[in-house]
């Protein structure tokens, strides 16, 4: 098995996930962490990597490596992943992929020129729960889906995080319900139109979307920063012969016929959403992603898929804004299937 080496740029919450998960990987090295921070070079000592203080830094000291992965603000996205492409680096970049269409095209088409890889962490594939659901509503066990209802509240970033600020990280839609999209998109394929509403206060922002399908399926989405609870989310699938529903304080999936049946609930509390400790999504994630790179596979999440999430979410934020339904852009045709070195 070739030895994939991989820099991890950026050392926040998901930098810090990604690196101790990579040093333990199996065929990846983990070569390089890229921070400013001081708390970056104890632990890249720790890992057994080299630390420096920027992209920019690993690339001018010509350190061999073979892809990053980017946890960065969703702002720096677009540069960052042009630059690493630009030098022939595959790149695994946190959702969102960014935080408008033409920047996501921009990345795609980046990749596409320089014949390297770009995968998009939608890690809500790679939950078990939600993975079984897709293979369910495939396989037609509650048959054509109607409607679907999906439920992300989480703690308020600190108010003097870039979350706080829209324009950077796109707000709750961005941050939060665009893994529901995501999924959603996955299982029902294009969105003919989205209709949403956003609500602010201090420590508090609430956003509900209906997105209707091209199959004809209708969804309600809801996602919050500054929820009193522990990290509660939930998706319920309703087709015309039963239901699936997956939800995170059950940490298994649900499914009924008729009457609703109920179930146990405990609360979590965990401030990054995990799936049962035998299947951590992030590192099932990464070793698909990683796999992709090697092989030349197609990745469950596409960079297609991910500027589809992209343009839905701008559609919500421009209905919130107009107070009324509004069509999601279309990626260009020739952004399609870039996943793999031409």
């Amino acid at each position: 098995m070739s030895t994939i080496r991989v820099a991890v740029v950026g050392f926040g919450t998901m930098g810090k996930l990604y690196a101790d998960i990579l040093s333990e990987m199996e065929g990846v090295s983990l070569t390089a962490i890229c921070s400013s921070s001081a708390e970056s070079r104890l632990e890249a000592a720790r890992l057994g990597a080299l630390r420096f203080g920027s992209l920019d830094e690993l690339i001018q000291e010509k350190i061999p490596v073979d892809a990053v992965v980017l946890a960065l603000p969703t702002y720096l996205h677009k540069a960052y992943a042009v630059a690493a492409a630009d030098k022939g680096l595959h790149i695994i970049c946190e959702k969102p992929v960014a935080l408008t269409t033409e920047d996501t095209e921009e990345m795609i088409e980046a990749c596409r020129r320089n014949g390297v890889c770009l995968f998009v962490g939608h890690v809500l594939r790679f939950f078990p729960d939600y993975a079984r659901m897709t293979e369910r509503v495939s396989d037609g066990e509650i048959g054509p889906v109607i409607t679907a209802h999906a439920k992300r509240f989480s703690l308020h970033p600190p108010s003097n995080s870039w979350f706080e600020d829209d324009t950077k990280s796109g707000g709750v839609l961005f941050d939060l319900m665009i893994h529901d999209i995501d999924y959603l998109h996955s299982l029902m394929g294009e969105a003919e139109s989205v209709y949403a509403v956003i609500r602010k206060s201090p420590g508090v922002q609430y956003a509900a979307a209906v997105l209707r399908f091209e199959n004809g399926t209708v969804a309600n989405l809801e996602a919050m920063w500054g929820y009193a609870g522990p990290f509660t989310s939930s998706l319920g699938v309703t087709g015309k012969d039963g239901m699936l529903r997956a939800d995170n304080e059950a940490y298994k999936l649900a499914v009924s016929r008729g009457a609703v049946a109920a179930h146990s609930q405990r609360n979590e509390g965990v401030a990054i959403p995990q799936g049962e400790p035998a299947d951590d999504p992030y590192r099932l994630e990464l070793e698909h992603f990683i796999e992709c790179i090697r092989t030349g596979a197609e990745p469950i999440v596409t960079a297609r898929d991910a500027g589809r999430a992209v343009a839905t979410a701008c559609a919500a934020l421009e209905s919130a804004w107009l107070g009324r339904p509004i069509k999601p852009q279309r990626l260009r045709q020739s952004t399609s299937a870039l996943h793999v070195k031409d």
